[in-house]
């Protein structure tokens, strides 16, 4: 079942194994992509995986996240996203590549004052951000659009839209931080209204043959915000409107302020898709949300995190969970490791111990397994 192919809009998938979008911490400061940059996605393109979705690119810079993230907000980066496009392409033709686009909203650590939907103080970061105008909302949105565009014409298969994890469009979305009154805000169908507008601009630029895609949260994991049954809501809007797949993974940086007692967990393991990821990994802790998700989608669904295991692969898309799993720390250790199920080499359990390390190399390297022998 995994190794067979299948399609994501008009884009025919090799396999069911997706690179989950993964910050690299390897552009430069004005958000060119570099040569390491292109080694990584080299390395990824030739270890087996189906889609590679690539570390978010900010669509402004208004919602750059860190000083080493890669941009996608005007032409003159089109030339080093290209090499990305192409040197997967070339060193595996059947390998697909979409392109990850975000505004980081309040969750910025890289700027002192952020944007928000509404002013709603991030727990984390300690930030206040400013209220955006309608003006400002409808400036993103053809940010947003235009990014698209650009990634169409640096050659990659598809884009997705990071609705997920607290960023922006998460922000819109969850009526946790989305608190406006006006066409924007209130009712789901307000909230999802600035995805609308970024999908229906976007067609008129690319055209409906483009694939694009969204990671949003099954739940945010905190009061007040997204739950699984309004998820389903949005995400069975989205399927109609004409996004390509969905990816669902779940939570916002927030969840890291609070404890397991307060959350009411018994495990060991804090689901938020990158921040608390322990020892004791529970596995596919993404999954409840994504099989109540399926029932209401007509399109593909991704499903990500804690996917540790080939059997629980097997198990996943056997059941009809989901349509592909997607991968991110265990690609991060073993790039090879789809290779590696596929022809059935060595164990099924990925060797990644979800430490952590890898997110710390950011700051000194960019992203690597620190626990791997080299």
């Amino acid at each position: 079942m995994y190794s067979k192919p299948k399609k994501i809009g008009n884009l025919e998938i090799k396999n069911r194994f997706v690179r989950s979008a993964t910050y690299e911490g390897m552009a430069t400061e004005e958000g060119h992509v570099t040569d390491k940059l292109v080694e990584l996605y080299k390395k990824l393109a030739e270890g087996g995986v189906g889609l590679i979705i690539t570390g978010y690119a900010y669509v402004q810079q208004s919602g750059i996240a860190f000083d080493t993230q890669m941009g996608v907000y005007n032409d003159d980066l089109i030339p080093g996203l290209s090499k990305i496009a192409d040197i997967v392409h070339k060193y595996s033709q059947d390998c697909k590549i979409a392109l990850q686009i975000v505004h980081c909203g309040r969750q910025s650590r890289h700027l002192e004052k952020t944007l928000a939907p509404s002013a709603v103080l991030d727990k984390l970061t300690r930030k206040m951000p400013k209220e955006m105008t309608v003006e400002e909302i409808k400036e993103t949105i053809e940010a947003f659009a235009q990014a698209i565009r650009r990634t169409k014409e640096a050659g990659f298969d598809a884009i997705q839209l990071h609705g997920a994890h607290g960023y922006l469009l998460s922000e819109f979305l969850s009526p946790y931080t989305n608190k406006r009154t006006d066409e924007y805000g209130g009712s789901t169908e307000r909230r999802i209204k600035v995805v609308e507008d970024i999908y229906n601009r976007s067609i008129e630029l690319v055209g409906k043959d483009f694939p694009i895609l969204i990671k949003m949260n099954g739940d945010d994991f905190l009061e007040g915000g997204l739950t699984v049954e309004e998820s389903k809501k949005i995400a069975e809007k989205l399927s109609k409107l004409g996004f390509a797949a969905i990816e669902i993974s779940g939570c916002m940086w927030e969840v890291c302020k609070r404890s397991k007692k307060e959350l009411g967990w018994k495990s060991t393991f804090v689901p938020e898709s990158r921040m608390l990821i322990g020892t004791k990994n529970e596995p596919a802790y993404n999954l409840p949300s994504a099989k109540e998700i399926k029932k209401v989608i007509d399109v593909p669904l991704i499903l990500v995190g804690g996917i540790n295991s080939l059997d629980l692969v097997k198990q996943i898309l056997t059941e009809g969970s989901a349509d592909f799993v997607s991968l991110c720390r265990p690609l991060i250790r073993e790039p090879d490791l789809p290779n590696r199920w596929l022809k059935g080499i060595g164990e099924s359990k990925v060797e990644c111990i979800y430490c952590n390390g890898c997110m710390s190399s950011l700051v000194t390297t960019g992203i690597r397994c620190v626990k791997k022998e080299p």
